[in-house]
Order: structure tokens, then sequence, then C-alpha cells
């Protein structure tokens, strides 16, 4: 089977789309891809498409939109090391996870990656899972979250309809940060920072994943 990228482009009413030179150099140097052959892409917001590879550029072609999804939002308290802040941005976006809020709290005291880091993250997730919504990343605590649903193995059973799951840090939540907040638990074992939101991705997706 013939790999066809699949491409987040910028919104545009024109019939061809220029596309970032890194979308370039993946295409022309890794892909060699040819004159005529096609691509798929989307905006990111739901409206996907069948394109061509003609000059440099993105001929659209067929498109359509897909309907809107339920709004799943994981907050974390990003972890120490890059590699595991990226890991999760990109497993989220992979999942299909509508927000990712990077939490500041009590004992959190890791600054997150750049926004231009997590953007180039999250349509890296985008593109390869073939998605048709790019991953929304913002930053804020638990006082910006309305319903919010404290991860913390002392907690019952996650219900799969909550829509805002919020990870701690590693050294955990502060007491005072969990007064007035539900909290459920992710798994029988600790789990770590990137794990937890994984799992929790995955649990609040699962029910409105196609199967």
């Amino acid at each position: 089977m013939v790999h066809i990228p699949h491409l987040l482009i910028e919104p545009s009413d024109g019939e061809t789309v220029a596309l970032s030179p890194e979308q370039r150099l993946h295409i022309e140097k890794v892909l060699r891809y040819k004159e005529g052959l096609a691509l798929s892409y989307t905006d990111g917001a739901g409206l996907v498409g069948s394109g061509t590879w003609v000059g440099g550029r993105l001929v659209r072609g067929e498109e359509r939109l897909i309907p809107e999804r339920p709004i799943v939002t994981i907050a974390v308290a990003p972890p120490k090391a890059k590699d595991r802040q990226r890991l999760i941005v990109e497993k989220l976006g992979e999942l299909g996870v509508s927000r990712l809020i990077w939490l500041t709290t009590r004992f959190g005291q890791v600054r997150p990656p750049t926004p231009a880091r997590t953007r180039a993250w999250a349509i890296a997730a985008l593109e390869q899972s073939r998605s048709a919504f790019l991953l929304e990343v913002g930053s804020g605590s638990l006082e910006d979250l309305p319903d919010v649903v404290l991860a913390d193995a002392a907690g019952g059973a996650l219900d799969v309809s909550v829509q805002t799951l919020a990870i701690g840090p590693e050294g955990g939540w502060h007491p005072d940060e969990m007064i007035g907040h539900p909290t459920a638990r992710l798994s029988e074992q600790v789990l770590r920072t990137e794990t937890a939101a994984i799992v929790g991705g995955a649990l609040l997706r699962g029910p409105h994943m196609v199967t």
C-alpha cells in the first residue's frame, strides 16, 4: 500500500495551497514524491480533503467536514524531561483529545515547553495519525477548569463521561488543591505523569473512538 502524506494546511479559499518549508522538504527529499501524486489534508478543525501534489503546491480536491466530537480536556503538571513532555503531546494528539492544559500546581515547579515547540509536536501527531482535529494546547491552573476531576490513587473509579481530567505533579497534589474537587483513580498501580495522561486520555476518548 502506497503511503499518502496527510498534511495540516492553513485555512484558505484558494484552489491551491502553499505548504510550509518543512512539509515541502519532507515530501520532496524524504518521500521523493512525484508530480501528480495524491495527498490528504486537513485544516485541523474538521475539514478533510484529498488533493494532488503539483508544482510544489497542494491542489485541493474533494472535501468534507467531520462532525464535531465531544470535548475532552487533559490538564497535566508538566514533567521535567522534554522527551516526556513531547510524549504527552504526541499521544494525546493521536488519541483525539481535544485540549491539553499545562497545569500550574503547588508542587509542580517545571516550566512547560514553549508554545511553538508544543504546536510542532501536535502537528506531527495530527499528520502521523491522519486526524481531522489539531490538539489545542494552553496553560492554566485548577481554578481555570470547571468541573475538573483530579487523578488520585485514593479516588474511585473514573466516570468516562468526565470531560476534564487533571494529572498532578510527581510530588502529588497539595491538600488545599484537592478541596472541592472530585477524585478518580486511573490504575491500581502508581503511574508516571505521562503514563497517567495517556491512560486518562484513552479512557475518556474510548467511548467516542471508532472501532
